[in-house]
């Protein structure tokens, strides 16, 4: 594959990418008082990247799917979706030409997997800004997808439960339940299973997109030419309990259990070889891939250190941004659930 480094310019909030507290994080706007809950109301609202601090693939099920392990959190890179009210129909634009805005976006899909208002408007017109680079592992489609469902289900005044919310956001990616969720949680089965966990919070972190989207089938495809069909015996649940206490002092040793799916995506994309060794030199104190690629991350404790291997990145072609991690009770702000 070759490396194109396709130069996308990630945002997180601040003059260097850092996340700034917005004053009106959830913006809903109607022609009448009280416009969280009518139907004519326009809601813009963040869709937060996420990273996998870990990730353990601990099996292949009959069906072909990998059932996995991995404790996520979510980030202040993020993309900004806009939802208006309309007649009829499901309408999507996307300021990056690369994704689609039909039935392969996953925003698109979720507003169409969700049931039809009762009464009119019965459509709606989706906006999405994206900060967050496609292929990357940093789960941009998947929180975009659950925006539109929290989104909508305002928009359109449906009588839904989060419960509900959950089981349409399985049926549409692994990762969407999880971004009804945000802050800490360990993901199991094919990653459709949310446990939530207590904040990680307190640390800085560099993200470093190559410009080399992958696509997860495809990564998961060459990694499980080393797997068996047998489940292998996961630590992941002694792990966490020998931390048990001190997680928010010890998120490193999260980030240097590893992630299953690196090796295979260093071979569709060497340059993810060369950021993490860069992001070593340069003073990251734990690093990582994300997902199944091809963003790298690493974790500063020394913000000097990071402001000189965010500037090299740049300099050097990368795309990279400065994040600090979201907390549950600040993302479900954002996400404007209650």
């Amino acid at each position: 594959m070759g490396q194109r480094r396709a130069r996308v310019d990630l945002h997180a909030g601040g003059p260097r990418g850092v996340r700034e507290q917005a004053s009106h994080p959830v913006s809903i706007r109607s022609g009448s008082p009280g416009g969280r809950n009518r139907p004519d109301a326009l809601i813009q609202l963040r869709a937060h990247a996420k990273i996998n601090l870990c990730l353990n693939i601990v099996g292949r099920r009959p069906d072909g799917l990998h059932e996995i392990e991995t404790t996520v959190q979510t980030i202040s890179l993020h993309d900004t979706l806009t939802l208006e009210s309309r007649d009829e129909g499901i309408s999507l634009q996307v300021d990056d030409p690369a994704v689609p805005t039909g039935a392969e976006n996953l925003a698109w899909r979720a507003a169409a997997a969700l049931p039809a208002p009762h009464r009119p408007p019965r459509g709606a017109h989706l906006h999405i800004r994206k900060g967050i680079p496609a292929g990357a592992g940093l789960g941009g489609g998947s929180s975009d997808a659950a925006a539109a469902l929290i989104g909508l289900r305002t928009l359109w005044g449906l009588d839904l439960s989060y419960r509900d919310l959950e089981a349409i956001a399985a049926t549409l990616g692994a990762d969407v339940p999880f971004f009804l969720h945000g802050g800490t949680a360990r993901l199991t089965g094919t990653g459709t299973l949310v446990d939530p966990m207590e904040d990680l919070l307190g640390y800085e972190i560099l993200v470093v997109f190559p410009g080399v989207p992958l696509a997860t089938r495809e990564v998961y495809a060459v990694a499980s030419a080393s797997l068996t069909s047998s489940l292998k015996i996961s630590s992941m649940a002694r792990f966490r309990q020998s931390l048990e206490g001190s997680l928010a002092r010890e998120v490193e040793t999260w980030v240097r259990a590893g992630n299953d799916l690196e090796p295979a995506a260093r071979s569709l994309c060497p340059s993810i070889a060369e950021i993490t060794e860069r992001l070593r030199t340069a003073g990251a104190t734990a690093t990582s891939m994300t997902g199944s690629g091809s963003a790298v991350f690493g974790i500063f404790r020394n913000p000097a250190a990071l402001e000189r291997a965010l500037e090299s990145m740049r300099a050097s072609g990368y795309s990279a941004s400065a994040c600090v991690p979201v907390g549950r009770v600040e993302y479900r702000r954002h996400a404007g659930l209650p």
